[in-house]
């Protein structure tokens, strides 16, 4: 692996890795609202902004995306918690279909009880789970 990356800069891509799995993502699952996948009417600050703002903002998320997705397939064969960045990145990335597939994801019952119980450590209400109808 050291003929095509710099040991340094495997460390630093674990360390990054490690601060977005660590970070970045129990904070996002805090933040989020009790609603944000039973809610139809899924609102974002994005939407009301002029095309000027939106479309160069959306670019530069879903480049973001792409970037966090890549570096979760290397940190697969690197130190490095690969899966967080991954997850991370289908989450940020605007693709036909995200929506189903993060209510499949929820669907789950470990993964609804996960993100709860880190909700429950932050006093924050439990998210409440899409319907059979909706993860479909």
């Amino acid at each position: 692996m050291e003929q095509w990356i710099s040991q340094e800069a495997l460390l630093w891509i674990s360390g990054i890795g490690l601060s977005i799995g660590v970070i970045v993502i129990p904070w996002i699952m805090v933040e989020m609202p009790a609603d944000a996948f039973t809610n139809v009417k899924r609102y974002s600050w994005l939407d009301k902004k002029p095309a000027s703002v939106r479309i160069p903002f959306r670019i530069l998320k879903n480049l973001l995306a792409f970037g966090l997705i890549i570096l979760g397939a290397v940190m697969f064969v690197t130190p490095g918690p690969g899966a967080f960045p991954i997850i991370l990145g289908v989450l940020l990335a605007d693709f036909p279909g995200k929506l189903t597939f993060q209510r499949w994801i929820l669907s789950k019952p470990n993964v609804m009880k996960s993100m709860n119980w880190l909700r429950r450590k932050f006093s924050r209400p439990p998210l409440r789970k899409p319907s059979a109808k909706l993860a479909a």
